[in-house]
């Protein structure tokens, strides 16, 4: 549509692509470029669509001409992944991707980038966004690839890369299934990822950064004060308020449910309490 940012994302007949543009689709004039008999009649909705297979640099730069953003999801997905599954999409695609970004003119790529970039830290460990990447699996290495490439194109190119490190992407009611309990600490609810995309896809000033994408669970692995601090978006879902027995144990644990969002800090700590008069 006229005067909206156009904004192309790959991987666009995915899960999450399908998502965001559904919850995008009146804020961006969009294009959605997947592999040939992907797409559904009902993607055509959201957006103008494009077949092309991310390692055909050609077709990929052809469908980038008078983008603004890249919303990069396209890709292998899959942990358990080998190399020769890994090789072409995520390493390759996401090569093509950039240089087309570059080519076209550009202003930036936002990275589907994961929690598998550093998820070989002890189970226990708190990531941050500066510390140094520790995949747990090839697919890990793959993302870490796009990360370093994306910094690589914004020092060289002046390309404004923004990498999203998501974690356990999954709808809130699907918490309590049986064997999803350790996704809690990883959860990302679909609802606070779109909104962080279209925080970063519409921030002004960035070169190269890095944000974990997660909501804003009691105890998680990552983090969300950087996204926090640089552009003001708090999460709306705690996957430990979101399953009725963790919910109880955490809230019988010192008060827990006074935390302040976010800080890890009780209110009576940031606020003094009056002395009872004798």
């Amino acid at each position: 549509m006229t005067g909206q940012r156009p904004v192309l994302v790959t991987g666009g007949a995915g899960t999450i692509g399908t998502g965001f543009a559904e919850s995008a689709a009146d804020a961006y004039d969009l294009t959605l470029l997947d592999l040939p008999g992907r797409f559904t009649g009902g993607h055509t909705e959201f957006g103008r669509i494009v077949e092309a297979d991310l390692t055909d640099l050609a077709a990929v730069k052809d469908a980038f001409h008078g983008i603004d953003t890249v919303v990069h999801l396209g890709g292998e997905r899959r942990p358990s992944a080998v190399w020769s599954q890994l090789l072409p999409a995520n390493i390759v695609g996401t090569y093509n991707v950039v240089a087309a970004a570059v080519a076209a003119g550009c202003r930036r790529v936002v990275y589907a980038s994961s929690v598998h970039a550093v998820s070989g830290y002890p189970a226990g460990a708190q990531i941050r966004e500066t510390d140094p990447v520790r995949p747990g699996d090839l697919y890990g290495v793959s993302k870490c690839f796009g990360e370093a490439l994306g910094n690589f194109a914004a020092s060289t190119e002046g390309l404004s890369f923004v990498a999203l490190r998501i974690g356990a992407f999954q709808e809130p009611g699907d918490l309590d299934e049986p064997g999803s309990g350790w996704k809690l600490r990883d959860f990302c609810a679909p609802a606070d990822l779109y909104r962080l995309m279209r925080r970063v896809i519409d921030a002004e000033g960035i070169g190269f950064e890095i944000y974990n994408a997660v909501s804003g669970n009691t105890f998680t692995r990552l983090p969300m004060y950087k996204a926090s601090h640089d552009l003001g978006f708090e999460p709306e879902y705690d996957a430990f308020e979101l399953v009725p027995p963790f919910r109880d144990a955490v809230h019988s644990v010192g008060g827990l449910d006074d935390l302040v969002p976010l800080s890890g800090l009780r209110d009576d700590v940031a606020t003094p309490q009056p002395t009872p008069r004798r």
